[in-house]
């Protein structure tokens, strides 16, 4: 069994993973006090023979390779340094393809039609582009939900002290109304606009894969077609050792 792990700039999304099926998964807080306990928490005494760790934060990926050291005498191994890519990136620099983009797109060109559009919904909304070759094209970064939703409430005086939920309608007729429907419509909005005009550059119709921790809020609320997939990030993580 593997146990991967992916380092966002927020959680630590963890699962364990055998003949490429999810097994269970489970998400910490990047800044919890004490991965150890959480990793033993989550594995159980489940053997783990194998660790495979995508990060784009360095500063904590060097404690959770000790968490995993001490929790099962095991050397992880790491994308984009032991574990690299099997398709080609037309980007000006494809090192600088993030490990967390590199194995979603590992996932989705092996689990779904192409070609493919990746939107990852974490800190950051990225949109990873896809062809019908497996080349990956490029994307777009923008700021993410949780993000957006505390640079308002932070930054705006009067909109401080509201909570994010799901909106009910549109239109909103007071503050926290507005707001939810702003973040989390307006997201969606976003990500269908997104689509559309990338479809429109490219001259080609496209799956679409949602995926990260907001996906499953936002998906009900895009009006383009799309599928959820919440391990895909997991399952790249794990092909990209297994090949």
């Amino acid at each position: 069994m593997m146990l991967c792990l992916d380092i966002g700039n927020s959680t630590v999304f963890m699962g364990l993973v055998e003949s490429g099926r999810v097994l269970d998964f489970t998400r910490i807080p990047v800044a919890v006090s004490s991965y150890l306990d959480r990793m033993a928490e989550f594995t159980g005494g489940r053997r783990v023979e194998v660790v495979a760790i995508s990060s784009v934060v360095p500063d904590k990926t060097i404690n959770v390779v000790e968490a995993v050291r001490q929790l099962t005498s095991l050397t992880p191994f790491l994308v984009k340094k032991e574990l690299q890519p099997a398709f080609r990136i037309a980007l000006d620099r494809p090192e600088t393809l993030g490990a967390d983009r590199i194995a979603d797109a590992t996932a989705a060109i092996r689990d779904y039609p192409l070609p493919v559009i990746i939107v990852d919904l974490g800190t950051a909304t990225t949109f990873s582009v896809i062809n019908n070759k497996g080349v990956f094209l490029g994307g777009a970064i923008c700021p993410g939900i949780t993000t957006s939703f505390r640079a308002l409430t932070e930054k705006a005086a009067q909109l401080k002290g509201y909570n994010l939920d799901l909106p009910e309608k549109v239109i909103g007729t007071n503050t926290a109304d507005c707001i939810n429907s702003g973040i989390i419509a307006g997201h969606a909005s976003l990500i269908d606009g997104m689509v559309k005009r990338i479809e429109e550059e490219t001259h080609d119709r496209y799956t679409v894969v949602l995926t990260g921790g907001m996906s499953a809020t936002v998906a009900p609320f895009c009006q383009c077609s799309l599928k959820v997939d919440k391990t895909l990030i997991l399952r790249g993580i794990y092909y990209l050792l297994e090949a």
